[in-house]
């Protein structure tokens, strides 16, 4: 595999983010990134480099870009999947992630905010068909929260898509962020009181950023005060990652076939949008593989293989 080259992960077996993701967005992919190598060198790639969310070794960050070596994805029952990429497109990945450096503390953050961010969106998707007037205020109030959010030299907070989209260089649409047909979360909750609590929480919490970002999530937390489906899912699973990622045993999952990239439904509204820009930090790891890795993408066999 070469240095440049677009990677993508399946999911930590049980981590509840990643099954949420995988209803939104109707993939196992819940992580990507991009092979490097991290001796120097022209030879073949061992790492990858991406933003992601873990537990560093000082103990007080949850993640950031940092380099991982394959076996420490094999090593958690993550399987990784290559998309060979053409030679400029690799170049300029690589040159993109030159700012960064594979150690803590010199490395950019990872951003819960966008997850949660990304996850809306999603769902705004999958109600628009039969609730325009909620989900284009959603829809809106995401976006806005991935603007003002995105990733800078000064704040280098990444979603892992955001980064590889960034280090790319490739702009995504509206249309192409519609997910596969019969994904989605549903409508099975009732009314919580914890959910209006949390909601009112978040506000309260990100209120106090100030600027653009704080009325970019104010609004954000505003628009989905009312899907308790939504808020249950989000929350109940953001809440239940943290205390999975840091419990640390993972169990190997049941062998799983492979999926096959699904088509959206065809009279989506929101395909006929090609001509509406996305912020990078709403890009999916399914997007990429349906951008570049149709009829290309290949399973990494690991050495025990």
């Amino acid at each position: 595999m070469r240095q440049g080259d677009l990677l993508l992960v399946t999911q930590i077996p049980g981590e509840p983010l990643g099954r949420l993701m995988e209803a939104l967005d109707g993939t196992r992919f819940s992580h990507s990134g991009i092979a490097v190598r991290v001796e120097p060198g022209d030879g073949p790639a061992d790492h990858l480099a991406s933003a992601l969310a873990t537990k560093l070794d000082d103990g007080l960050d949850f993640g950031g870009v940092r380099w991982d070596p394959f076996s420490e994805l094999w090593h958690k029952h993550r399987d990784l999947y290559c998309i060979p990429m053409s030679d400029d497109l690799r170049a300029r990945a690589l040159a993109y992630l030159g700012k960064y450096r594979p150690h803590p503390k010199d490395e950019g953050k990872f951003s819960f905010v966008k997850l949660v961010t990304v996850a809306a969106a999603l769902r705004a998707f999958e109600v628009e068909p039969r609730n325009p007037g909620y989900s284009e205020p959603l829809f809106s109030a995401a976006c806005s929260v991935a603007s003002a959010w995105a990733a800078t030299d000064d704040e280098p907070a990444y979603y892992c898509a955001e980064l590889v989209a960034t280090a790319y260089g490739r702009p995504f649409t509206r249309a192409e962020m519609v997910p596969p047909a019969g994904s989605g979360i549903g409508e099975e909750f009732d009314e919580p009181w914890w959910i209006r609590k949390a909601s009112a929480l978040l506000s309260d919490t990100f209120g106090g950023v100030g600027g653009p970002r704080g009325e970019s999530w104010v609004d954000l937390a505003g628009a989905v005060s009312t899907d308790w489906d939504f808020v249950a899912h989000a929350m109940g699973g953001s809440l239940r990652s943290v205390t999975f990622l840091a419990r640390g045993k993972i169990e190997p999952p049941p062998k799983v076939p492979d999926c096959p990239l699904r088509a959206p439904a065809a009279d989506h509204p929101s395909l006929a949008r090609t001509d509406v820009p996305i912020p990078h930090a709403l890009v999916t790891p399914r997007m990429l593989w349906q951008v570049w890795g149709q009829g290309t993408i290949r399973r990494i066999r690991r050495p025990d293989e």
